[in-house]
């Protein structure tokens, strides 16, 4: 597990209100507003977070955040992908970052009998992280691991997924399976082959389950492996390109520019610049 990948930080603004600004992050992202207000631009879609709010955003999600109303403080948590699906595994809790049907809201009010609670976890969560003590790895998972079946028992209905049926699981595995193979020649006619799935019945389930397409699903996971490429590593273009997935640069540029409005190497530019 990848614990370099992590970062857990508190942050209060009182004089100056941020811009709207499209930020990058290489994981998954959790936000706990604990004063002010907020508005954040999710896939071109404008959501309002006021005092209380928990967001949860994923690692294949353009988002842009804008302070509305001083003092604005919150927590945020980014967390590795790959590692936060280690942790938890269980797809019913993976639902708030893997899952984006339609109507989808990506945060909510927290109840005022749970904002003491969850906030001091995320507290708590903070300094662990922070202090990084002896065995500090197995109580910062665990801890996480409360937060998440925490907020699932009191908030289940914000959840993509409470219960899973047969079709559903399947739709699961195969996402799962895309996952951890998504660099390789992946289509819906492959996966229906290899999961003896008719590929319109595949096509028309996954994207009801999952809120993606099959070849989006594939591509956004190839665009946000190449991101964290560009952003760590002083890798070309080219290697980044094949490391990806894609099949030649030319390709990778054409598409990247297309999905992020910049060529990759303005995106490295960009990102490390402001960083």
């Amino acid at each position: 597990m990848n614990y370099k990948n992590i970062d857990m930080n508190y942050k209060t603004m009182t004089f100056q209100s941020e811009k709207l600004k499209e930020h990058f992050h290489i994981g998954y992202e959790i936000i706990l507003v604990t004063q002010g207000e907020s508005v954040f631009k999710i896939n071109d879609e404008l959501c309002h977070f006021e005092k209380y709010s928990i967001v949860f955003i994923n690692n294949l999600e353009k988002h842009e955040m804008q302070t509305l109303k001083l003092p604005y403080s919150r927590y945020m948590a980014i967390i590795d992908a790959d590692f936060f699906d280690n942790i938890i595994k269980d797809p019913v809790l993976l639902s708030i970052f893997k899952i984006r049907p339609k109507g989808f809201k990506n945060g909510f009010k927290l109840k005022k009998e749970h904002v003491d609670s969850i906030e001091e976890i995320f507290y708590q969560l903070s300094l662990i992280h922070s202090k990084k003590q002896e065995f500090w790895q197995i109580e910062f998972n665990a801890l996480l691991s409360k937060l998440i079946v925490l907020i699932y028992r009191n908030y289940k209905e914000h959840f993509p997924i409470q219960n899973i049926d047969k079709a559903e699981k399947r739709i699961l595995d195969i996402q799962s399976f895309i996952d951890e193979n998504f660099k390789k020649e992946l289509s819906l006619e492959s996966l229906s082959a290899q999961f003896y799935l008719n590929r319109y019945y595949l096509a028309h389930l996954f994207k009801e389950v999952t809120g993606f397409t099959i070849k989006q699903y594939i591509l956004l996971k190839k665009i946000a492996f190449a991101k964290n490429e560009l952003y760590f590593t002083d890798k070309s273009i080219t290697e980044i390109a094949l490391d990806s997935g894609f099949n030649s640069q030319s390709n990778f540029i054409r598409i990247f520019q297309k999905k992020e409005g910049i060529t990759p190497l303005q995106f490295r530019m960009h990102y490390r610049k402001n960083e």
